[in-house]
């Protein structure tokens, strides 16, 4: 086939997948790949014009070159500055946009507005975020087809979006991630110091954490980190998927995550670590069962491994997405 392939990322794992998904499509097929570049300038108010119309006239300019090229089908991933890309909603070519999350802020009361936000700035806020709002929906209801990371962002597709909607899971590396013979002696937390992330709670525990922003290292360095350490924390809240708590359980490092969203699908509650309530004594209790039981570390560090190349391959996610396109 001849494949379009739209994207607009940072750096971080939705980037990973796309750039798995181009080197696989590659192989198979005739594909293109579209990466826009837009540098925002100037004041709020001149970058959000430049987002809600600029972007769009320009998302428009590429949705007519795919067309007048005769793809077969275009595959897309968000623009980190809409979410769902406008490109979608001018396409005439058959699309498939691959959702990693919905426009979070717009629908998660932990990235709600701050209370410290007062007068005009708070109601350019509200108002600006309602349009965002709006944009992502009316994006993502113009795909042909939408896959997605998880069950639980396939419900938040279905309730905020009513449209519905295919769950691909991505891979882990599992030659990469995988077991070694370094012994065990940190705790860790992979990510920014951010309450969404958890880090209010993880601060709470009476012991050294490892912090690691996984963006400063490459996957070898961080698979290391996994094995130098006896336990992941995996705290985010609501979570879309949790890519974090399977590259743990490929090094057979357990995981003990929230008992809520895309890691109640990633990880086997009592089997390949724990999923806990939102409160710091079922944190410390966990983690003091972890530290006091390597034997058991070790039995869940295998069923771990075992979980995620029995369900979370880069070749069955490769499957999924050829069936689809």
């Amino acid at each position: 086939m001849k494949i379009a392939v739209f994207h607009h990322l940072p750096f971080g794992g939705a980037l990973r997948t796309v750039e798995m998904q181009i080197n696989y499509l590659k192989k198979h097929h005739q594909v293109k790949v579209f990466n826009p570049v837009l540098n925002l300038t100037g004041n709020r108010l001149k970058k959000d014009l430049e987002n809600f119309i600029s972007l769009s006239r320009y998302h428009k300019l590429i949705a007519q070159t795919i067309d007048q090229q005769n793809f077969d089908v275009c595959l897309l991933h968000p623009d980190w500055l809409t979410q769902a890309p406008f490109i979608l909603k001018y396409l005439k070519t058959p699309s498939i946009y691959y959702c990693h999350e919905l426009l979070r802020i717009c629908y998660e009361p932990e990235l709600g507005i701050s209370d410290s936000l007062k007068g005009p700035k708070r109601i350019y806020e509200t108002l600006t975020r309602k349009l965002r709002q709006q944009i992502d929906k009316t994006n993502a209801q113009a795909a042909t087809k939408i896959l997605t990371n998880s069950k639980y962002t396939q419900k938040q597709i279905k309730k905020h979006y009513q449209k519905e909607s295919h769950v691909c899971y991505v891979g882990v590396d599992n030659q990469i991630f995988k077991p070694s013979k370094i012994k065990p002696s940190q705790l860790l937390f992979i990510g920014e110091k951010a309450t969404i992330n958890g880090w209010d709670l993880a601060t709470k525990l009476p012991l050294k954490i490892k912090v690691i922003d996984q963006h400063n290292l490459t996957d070898k360095q961080l698979a290391q980190e996994y094995s130098k350490s006896f336990c992941t924390l995996c705290l985010s809240h609501n979570e879309p998927f949790g890519s974090v708590s399977l590259e743990s359980q490929a090094c057979g490092t357990p995981v003990i995550a929230l008992n809520q969203a895309g890691y109640k699908e990633t990880v086997l509650n009592n089997q390949t670590g724990y999923l806990i309530p939102n409160n710091y004594p079922a944190l410390l209790s966990k983690v003091n069962l972890m530290i006091k039981n390597p034997l058991l570390r070790a039995k869940m560090g295998r069923q771990g491994r075992k979980h995620m190349k029995a369900n979370f391959t880069w070749d069955a996610h490769f499957s999924n997405l050829n069936k689809y396109l």
